[in-house]
């Protein structure tokens, strides 16, 4: 909805930046010679004409950024710090994909470690040529393996890939249902996309964040159509459709010429539980 329309030579930088910092989420831009602020909830038009109207008149003083602290010994580190305090819970799934990558890593060249082997979905030294059912997996007692794959990756690229984009839809999560809800919603995503690949895909050596990843996507779009004004729920809308279109060309197997194996039933199963943990999710308190 269109607010506000100005003349091109008004900086509108403060006032933009005082509208994101109490999360009202906008746009501006030029049209015919105009300056046009647009916003995403109607609701909150008064508002934002009051606040610049106040700060036209000078009854609301909005003071620019302190743009040399930014630059002070330290400050870098700081904002990282508060960073990793602010999503504890994706900090620590993170670090523990990072941590498990050196001894994940070979097993892309058909070297299992002994890491590697205890976080698979099965122990590749299991006697017998003929793999477990997914009864005789589930019946198995080891219950760990059914999560961990999730932590393997098996190059630079799939760690790097996997984990930023764990990262932008996971502190939604966090920030949104806390740390517990974030862990709750990973480790249902994981055993859902895991199981799924297993029971599916043609090899039990698989592993990787992307199945929570699209599960961690389809848990954010329907909460977004849950709760359309929260704005943790919102995401840039080339995002969601870059994922899905690659998922629905690695699905057509177009890669596996090159050699390149994607656990396809791990993402759909990730996509469709966290689509479904979503619609059933009880509504947050601050959503």
């Amino acid at each position: 909805m269109r607010v506000i329309e100005t003349s091109l030579d008004e900086d509108l930088k403060l006032f933009s930046s005082y509208l994101w910092q109490h999360r009202v989420v906008h746009r501006i831009f030029e049209e015919r010679g105009r300056q046009v602020v647009e916003l995403a909830d109607p609701a909150l038009a008064d508002r934002v004409r009051d606040a610049y109207g106040a700060w036209r008149s000078g009854r609301l003083v909005l003071a620019p950024a302190p743009d040399a602290a930014a630059n002070e010994p330290g400050q870098g580190l700081r904002r990282v710090r508060r960073a990793l305090a602010r999503y504890p819970g994706l900090t620590l799934l993170v670090a523990l994909a990072v941590l498990v990558f050196p001894f994940s890593y070979p097993v892309a060249d058909g070297r299992i470690t002994a890491v590697a082997a205890w976080l698979l979905i099965i122990d590749p030294d299991t006697p017998g040529t003929v793999l477990p059912t997914l009864p005789e997996l589930l019946a198995s007692g080891q219950v760990w393996r059914w999560f961990t794959p999730m932590l393997l990756h098996f190059s630079v690229l799939h760690l790097a890939f996997n984990c930023a984009i764990g990262v932008e839809l996971g502190r939604r999560v966090e920030a949104s249902l806390g740390t517990l809800g974030l862990w709750a919603v990973v480790l249902l995503l994981a055993g859902v996309s895991n199981l799924a690949q297993y029971a599916i895909g043609s090899s039990p050596v698989f592993g990787g964040l992307s199945g929570v990843g699209y599960g961690l996507l389809g848990f954010v779009l329907v909460m977004q159509r849950r709760f359309p004004a929260a704005s943790a729920w919102r995401l840039p809308p080339g995002l969601p459709i870059g994922l899905l279109v690659f998922l629905v060309v690695f699905t057509t197997g177009v890669t596996e010429p090159f050699g390149l194996y994607v656990a396809n039933a791990a993402h759909w199963g990730g996509l469709l539980s966290g689509a479904a943990a979503a619609a059933l999710w009880p509504r947050p308190g601050h959503a």
